[in-house]
């Protein structure tokens, strides 16, 4: 089994073109988000969670395992990491650029639903206070693709202390805080 470095903040740090493959599969990503964020569970639930047979999210979960992105506990799976860290290497070889892309891409489209059942599902519950708190930062700026990165680097220094928290404190909510950054294929 292939062993995966974790950051500081929890994340493991996906180099090789192997994981990142295995992970641009939409139910293989749907179960690494089950598992990094509900925490371990059974074949059973996790199948049940991401809607496929027990047999089918065990052998997604087997392909997981071969990269070292999971681990068979007693009772179940659980995630190596807290969550996950990649970048689209500037030089290196082609398939771990393009094995980057295509994970970029499964995660960006992965999410898409997120924003409108949170809409229709979750604010119309939140008291006043939560409600206020809520929302979305929707900027456009001219930037270079280096001061781009640069400002992903800053924000992810700034929510390091939250990032890093194990569990909640008094008052404290698990916040899901989705972030794009949608570069034109033109300066115009």
């Amino acid at each position: 089994m292939t062993e995966v470095r974790v950051n500081e903040v929890g994340d493991m740090v996906l180099t090789e073109a192997a994981a990142m493959r295995a992970l641009a599969q939409p139910v293989r990503l749907a179960l690494m988000d089950q598992l990094t964020r509900q925490g371990a569970a059974t074949t059973d639930e996790l199948g049940s969670a991401v809607d496929v047979s027990t047999d089918e999210a065990a052998e997604h979960l087997g392909e997981l395992a071969a990269v070292g992105l999971v681990r068979a506990i007693d009772d179940g799976w659980e995630a190596c990491g807290r969550g996950l860290f990649f970048e689209i290497p500037e030089d290196g070889p082609v398939d771990v650029q393009e094995a980057a892309r295509a994970l970029s891409s499964a995660m960006l489209l992965s999410y898409e639903h997120v924003p409108r059942e949170w809409v229709e599902d979750t604010e119309p519950a939140l008291d006043v206070d939560w409600a206020r708190s809520a929302g979305l930062f929707n900027a456009g700026m001219w930037l270079t693709a280096a001061e781009l990165r640069k400002v992903q680097e800053d924000l992810e220094t700034l929510l390091m202390p939250y990032l890093q928290r194990t569990g909640p404190t008094e008052d404290a909510r698990r916040v899901r805080m989705l972030a794009y950054f949608l570069p034109p294929t033109t300066d115009s």
